[in-house]
């Protein structure tokens, strides 16, 4: 009883009150996932849309409002999309981004809020929460590669939903870092506070190859590059963020695939 007693009571500083995200304020409010958009002379970004609403039953003209931040998670674009209802939609990010004259970073975030909730959700008290496919064009390629939504992040009134943890939590990549190949390590901050994120690049004979830190601030993504590995490595990363998972760009000559560590 006493040896329980004391292993419940050493989790209580990882548990109490630290929850994965927040529940929003306001019971109409709907939520995003905080995507990541890369866009330039290698990169073009697609969102895979589909009219959550029609799902659900709900008749009627539907639509949705996709917010951008830059490289600092500054908000600087906005952008209401006209849904057609149970078809799929392929919105080109880099072509909503082309109507600016100039980008202010080559990546960052963006959130898509369905302006309207089923009314089966609400009378439930729940949330409609977009965490659709994301996918990318690298160099032109004819294939693109997809990533899922990770987290309940933001809602509509751009309050960010992610908890903090008491204590630094250590993550470690779920992948072998390979020799030969290039990473590009993103990771999104969707809390309300600035978040020190340490990356440490570990050879499975122990040895520390880099370690590095950033400064996360709401709603900014960064991108970790790791290159040149002479052997095998795992990703270690430690921070406050409750769960540090980022979505991994694996290069491999000009061809590149992206999934979620």
């Amino acid at each position: 009883m006493i040896n329980n007693f004391i292993r419940r009571a050493k989790k209580v500083p990882w548990v109490l009150g630290q929850g994965l995200t927040q529940k929003p304020n306001n019971p109409h409010a709907v939520i995003s996932d905080l995507f990541v958009w890369r866009c330039n002379q290698d990169w073009n970004t697609y969102f895979e849309l589909l009219d959550l609403v029609s799902l659900f039953g709900d008749k009627g003209h539907h639509q949705v409002v996709v917010v951008f931040f830059d490289g600092e998670g500054n908000q600087f674009h906005q952008q209401s999309i006209d849904l057609i209802g149970l078809y799929r939609q392929v919105l080109d990010i880099s072509e909503i981004l082309l109507v600016l004259k100039q980008l202010p970073s080559d990546y960052g975030t963006f959130c898509i809020f369905h302006q309207q909730s089923p009314s089966s959700v609400l009378n439930s008290e729940l949330f409609l929460t977009e965490r659709g496919y994301v996918s990318y064009q690298y160099k032109n390629a004819p294939l693109r590669s997809y990533v899922h939504g990770n987290l309940d992040a933001i809602d509509n009134s751009l309050t960010p939903l992610s908890t903090s943890s008491l204590l630094s939590r250590t993550y470690s990549l779920q992948y072998l870092l390979e020799p030969n190949k290039q990473y590009e390590v993103a990771f999104t901050n969707a809390s309300a506070s600035n978040k020190k994120i340490t990356f440490k690049i570990v050879g499975f004979d122990g040895k520390k190859h880099i370690e590095k830190y950033t400064i996360l601030r709401p709603k900014q993504a960064f991108v970790f590059l790791v290159r040149d590995l002479l052997n095998p490595s795992r990703l270690i990363v430690k921070s406050r963020m409750i769960m540090a998972r980022p979505a991994v760009f694996c290069f491999d000559g000009d061809n590149m695939d992206i999934f979620h560590g």
